[in-house]
């Protein structure tokens, strides 16, 4: 008997709630206060702290952001924009940041925050490649140029060299990355002399490219910038922040894995993992493609490779769980979504998976039990696992 609802189909419900609600952050102008208050409409929902984050962030209440964002972190480990906002935050506290990083005269006190920045940048990339940039929009206060006061010289440069980041931080991918096209043909006479192109504009191209869906063309700048990242002569090259050249293997992998070349996808996985055994998410996606192409016994291998890279992570010990279920190892099951939940108790998905293990095992007291704690805990945008919780609930014998 399986569940019916594999990692991958729980991920895709949230980030589809997140794509929903998210496409342009306007709704955060509304001000803190009405933010907060829509957030305790459903305080099992993280997410939402993460925007009552950025709308204390477009009013420069710097704690409270940095507050927010660490315990949205420490609270859902696998949603990644809360690193990537992490990672751009010390850099809207001191707007020299940035050039002071470049210049390589980072104040004193500042270097472990830039370090400590850099890091989540590079967990945000590992924890999800396809992570979103919405955070553009707040941290560069990104507005169309009908709302800028130019001159037609001043709007002629900002067609040439800006619009494309305008239209990253808003969410208009395609017209991103033909924007950088351009600017790669026209400035750096791409096609004559590729080595010219700088690597922000291939970064920015491919993460634009993969955010559009045009994955075959994300994946060419990320071949080149994977291939640059090996040259000794560029390794200290900065892009603010850099990716080394494993996040790069890593990001092709999950390129070909959307584009549907499962094969180089596997290949590329396992190629990164050669490079660093820690990458959690190269096995959670691993197992994903073995469990969707007939090769449980593989997948599970994966998931248990998983828990072992990080035995903290509770949603490793899910995916770990579902997977042992589904391939009818029901009380073998059991013991990783307990864990999982010993190590944070408000994540919610393992107490369902509890219930509908503890179903399948004819223990109906501890299924009610484990039902009614789940639909205690489970964020509102979770609608199709409360929902069928409920309905399992009301049909439990007496």
């Amino acid at each position: 008997m399986r569940l019916g609802v594999t990692p991958f189909a729980l991920a895709g419900l949230l980030v589809g709630a997140r794509e929903a609600g998210c496409q342009q952050l306007s709704f955060l102008d509304r001000g803190p206060k009405e933010i907060e208050a829509w957030a305790r409409e459903d305080t099992n929902d993280f997410h939402r702290l993460y925007y009552l984050a950025l709308s204390h962030w477009k009013w420069q209440h710097w704690k409270q952001v940095d507050s927010l964002l660490r315990f949205v972190a420490r609270m859902e480990p696998r949603y990644p924009e809360p690193y990537l906002a992490l990672a751009y935050l010390p850099f809207a506290r001191r707007s020299r940041l940035a050039d002071e990083e470049r210049l390589n005269h980072i104040p004193d006190d500042w270097i472990p925050v830039v370090k400590e920045a850099n890091d989540f940048y590079d967990r945000a990339f590992r924890t999800d490649p396809m992570v979103s940039l919405e955070i553009f929009e707040v941290m560069y206060d990104v507005k169309d140029p009908h709302e800028l006061d130019m001159s037609m010289s001043e709007y002629q440069g900002y067609l040439r060299f800006y619009a494309w980041a305008v239209d990253l931080g808003l969410g208009r991918y395609r017209s991103a990355r033909e924007r950088l096209a351009n600017l790669g043909r026209s400035e750096y006479q791409e096609a004559k002399h590729p080595d010219r192109v700088p690597t922000f504009l291939l970064l920015y191209r491919g993460l634009a490219a993969a955010h559009g869906a045009q994955y075959d063309s994300a994946i060419v700048d990320f071949r080149t910038l994977l291939a640059r990242s090996l040259k000794p002569e560029q390794k200290g090259e900065i892009v603010h922040v850099p990716l080394r050249d494993n996040e790069y293997r890593f990001m092709l992998a999950a390129l070909h894995h959307l584009a549907g070349h499962t094969d180089s996808a596997v290949a590329l996985y396992q190629e990164s993992l050669e490079h660093d055994l820690g990458l959690v998410m190269a096995h959670t996606y691993l197992a994903s493609i073995y469990e969707r192409t007939g090769r449980p016994a593989d997948a599970l291998v994966e998931r248990r490779r998983a828990v072992d890279v990080d035995r903290d992570d509770p949603a490793a010990l899910f995916d770990l769980g579902i997977s042992l279920i589904n391939s009818g190892h029901v009380m073998e099951g059991v013991d990783p979504l307990y864990r999982a939940i010993g190590l944070n108790p408000r994540f919610s998905p393992p107490y369902y998976l509890l219930g509908r293990a503890a179903e399948m095992l004819g223990q109906n007291e501890e299924a009610r039990n484990k039902y009614l704690q789940f639909l205690e805990r489970a964020p509102l945008r979770l609608s199709d696992m409360r929902a069928d919780a409920q309905q399992r609930l009301e049909r439990l014998p007496q």
